[in-house]
């Protein structure tokens, strides 16, 4: 059974018995291709034979898939988002591997392993990580309960669903789930304790990767636990984990960050018919890291981080719609609280059997404190800003898809990052 391994590939929930997509369904691997005689396409067929082991009895399924990405971006200086570098632009491969192991209808054990060399193209060096690993339990006959163990994506929303770069109809993620705020968590050498007017004096600041951190790092695999499931029109998902959502990667491993500073997400969701899935996410938990140097005199209720969102999607024949919205709250030391929103709308219109135009309206806002300097009155703690996204995409065989995209962002009073980016990406499974 081939379903567990694709719902992987959608960064599972817990949450699996939800209608698939006219797009999914044409990228399951029992789908017929659309493309038909390709070499490329009847070559990876032939690979692909090697791909799944089956016992005769059909007890045991072992099942992988790879990918090899390859990004190359242009922008403006300072770079975009997660994006390191002194230069305009950026090749960034990647290769990933998927796989993942049956035991009869009721257990699973699912990795996903990534090689690339970050994003500093000034490090040459290949860093090879396994990403996600986690175990799946069905107890019952129904998927009302599934159990789940190990690192993996966070329930939260449901870009996270679309993630990997075959799924994702663009090639960047939403702000929300990428653009830096300037609350740190204290990791190399930031401050998570700063003064009003060094915290303040941020939103004047470059970007800085090392210390800063969104609402939402990514996928956000940490690691834990998660009970989950669907009933009838209903999916719900809590997941008890040992990183925030806006942790970042160095946290989310097991042996990177214990629990004692634990994060509890959960989402609830309403499929009330075949072409929406609308549904509610919290989360709250300390995004302090746990390095004893910046945590010894903190207490966890002092920097926590408590989010609240709401997301609906919608898909008839060629046109799909995405839309998502949180509010996050960071409890900084010595400060209280500082509060930002952020939303997007997101659509795929599938114009041809081989061909889309997607796009995507981000903005995120930021709320205030009282000014140290004159003339007093208040101050937002980071600068607002929004970004518009349109990608073309090409999937050139059922195996290959290439996507070329231009990104605008525009930024109150000062720019951290690149207003321009155009981006090109080709999609290669094997």
């Amino acid at each position: 059974m081939h379903a567990m391994l694709m719902a992987a590939c959608l960064a599972m929930q817990g949450v699996q018995d939800r209608p698939m997509t006219a797009d999914e369904a044409e990228q399951g691997i029992d789908a017929p291709s659309e493309v038909s005689g390709d070499w490329y396409e009847e070559a990876v067929e032939g690979l692909k034979r090697f791909h799944s082991v089956e016992s005769p009895d059909g007890g045991f399924r072992l099942n992988s898939d790879f990918w090899f990405t390859q990004n190359y971006m242009v922008f403006d200086q300072p770079p975009p988002s997660l994006v390191r570098t002194g230069q305009h632009q950026l090749y960034y491969p990647k290769m990933s591997g998927l796989v993942s192991m049956e035991f009869g209808d009721q257990l699973s054990l699912v990795a996903l392993g990534q090689a690339y060399r970050q994003f500093d193209p000034a490090d040459m060096q290949v860093n090879a990580n396994l990403d996600e690993y986690f175990a799946v339990w069905q107890p019952l006959a129904t998927p009302a309960l599934v159990l789940k163990g190990g690192t993996f994506a966070t329930c939260f929303g449901q870009w996270i669903n679309r993630h990997f770069s075959f799924q994702n109809p663009l090639i960047n993620a939403p702000l929300m789930y990428e653009a830096m705020t300037t609350v740190t968590d204290g990791a190399n050498g930031g401050s998570a304790t700063p003064g009003r007017g060094r915290f303040l004096g941020r939103r004047n600041a470059a970007l800085n990767y090392n210390t800063w951190v969104p609402i939402v790092w990514g996928p956000s695999y940490a690691s834990g636990g998660q009970i989950g499931g669907s009933w009838k029109r209903f999916d719900y998902a809590l997941e008890l984990k040992n990183a925030s959502l806006s942790s970042r990667p160095s946290e989310w491993q097991f042996w990177d960050r214990s629990f004692a500073y634990p994060t509890l997400t959960g989402r609830v969701g309403w499929r009330p018919d075949a072409a929406w899935n609308l549904g509610v996410s919290g989360s709250g938990g300390s995004y302090v890291s746990q390095d004893p140097t910046v945590t010894g005199p903190i207490n966890f209720w002092d920097t926590t981080q408590t989010v609240v969102g709401a997301d609906v999607s919608w898909a008839h024949g060629p046109l799909e719609i995405w839309a998502e919205a949180a509010w996050s709250r960071y409890r900084v030391p010595n400060l209280g609280p500082a509060d930002v929103w952020s939303y997007f709308v997101e659509a795929k219109w599938k114009f041809a059997p081989q061909w889309w135009l997607a796009g995507r309206w981000n903005q995120q806002l930021y709320g205030s404190f009282d000014n140290v300097t004159p003339p007093g009155g208040t101050v937002d703690w980071d600068n607002d800003l929004w970004r518009v996204d349109v990608c073309l995409g090409w999937k050139i065989n059922r195996y290959l898809q290439c996507k070329a995209q231009y990104s605008y962002l525009d930024q109150d009073r000062f720019d951290q990052q690149s207003p321009n980016l155009f981006a090109i990406q080709l999609v290669m499974e094997f």
